[in-house]
């Protein structure tokens, strides 16, 4: 009985280890969605560029202009998407700012063969910034969904002068235990090897890979959109990070789950937005 149990318990030790390992492969080379719509398509002029990150990936990007504008918006998408998905969202900014869209590592049309949902990210990020201040432009906003929302606070930049941020997680380990949340007690299994993978595979301590850090010391204004009902990223994350940092601005949106908060009521979104970004930015 003894060396059944035995065996037994090495044989679902195998199989959780290696499920584990496939859904961290999943999570870590999503599948690459490129959104179909351009700015062409929305009629708006732009440039199609690339910049090259600190670490050498090349990041495809979008810069859409505006003459009578010198600040400019970055708007970060959310994973595992593409600057296409969050393109007619954000396009309400282009009265008023220049836009500057940009694919993540390993999504979109960028390089890089594999996500870190927010740690390497940062430096894509900053890659932006680091293009956009060569470009002449000192007024650097910052717009982002989910992932590209945390990605926004991780980073910090006292070049940021405001943010704004929907959906945003408040740390990767959450967002982990999250993902596992179905499988009941076995997502503790799950979590522990999720850990372990990224130590191995990608030198990375997921505990590390959190806004709610960085929210405490944030350098800039910012405004924490969230859905009351978010089902992937829970609106606890928003509390959190409204909570390290009191100064921040909040806004829960009723009844609306993950990605609805512009659908539910876009006028308002639009206007709470661009209210905020002409006061601080």
């Amino acid at each position: 009985m003894l060396r059944f149990l035995a065996g037994a318990l090495i044989i679902g030790s195998a199989v959780i280890i290696l499920l584990s390992l496939y859904t961290f492969y999943l999570y870590t080379h999503p599948r690459r969605y490129i959104t179909s719509v351009t700015p062409q398509d929305l009629n708006l002029n732009f440039e199609d560029l690339s910049l090259t990150t600190s670490d050498g990936i090349d990041l495809a990007a979008w810069l859409i202009p505006n003459k009578d504008s010198d600040a400019v918006i970055i708007v970060c998408h959310g994973y595992p998407a593409d600057k296409g998905d969050v393109l007619q969202f954000a396009s309400f900014l282009k009265d008023d700012y220049n836009l500057f869209f940009f694919d993540f590592r390993c999504m979109g049309k960028s390089g890089g063969t594999y996500s870190t949902i927010g740690d390497k990210e940062r430096l894509d990020l900053a890659a932006a910034i680091t293009y956009l201040k060569k470009r002449g432009f000192n007024k650097i906003g910052a717009f982002g969904f989910s992932m590209g929302g945390a990605v926004i606070i991780m980073v910090n930049s006292p070049d940021i002068k405001a943010a704004v941020t929907d959906s945003a997680f408040a740390n990767l380990e959450s967002l982990v235990h999250t993902a596992y949340g179905n499988l009941g007690w076995l997502r503790f299994p799950f979590v522990f090897f999720t850990k372990v993978h990224s130590r191995l595979f990608l030198n990375l301590d997921i505990k590390s890979v959190s806004s709610l850090k960085s929210m405490k010391e944030l350098k800039f204004p910012i405004l924490l959109i969230h859905a009351e009902s978010d089902e992937i990223v829970s609106v606890d994350n928003a509390l959190l990070l409204h909570s390290a940092n009191p100064e921040s601005a909040l806004w829960i949106i009723p009844g609306a789950l993950h990605g609805q908060t512009y659908s539910i009521m876009p006028e308002e979104y639009e206007n709470k937005i661009l209210s905020f970004f002409k006061t601080h930015l």
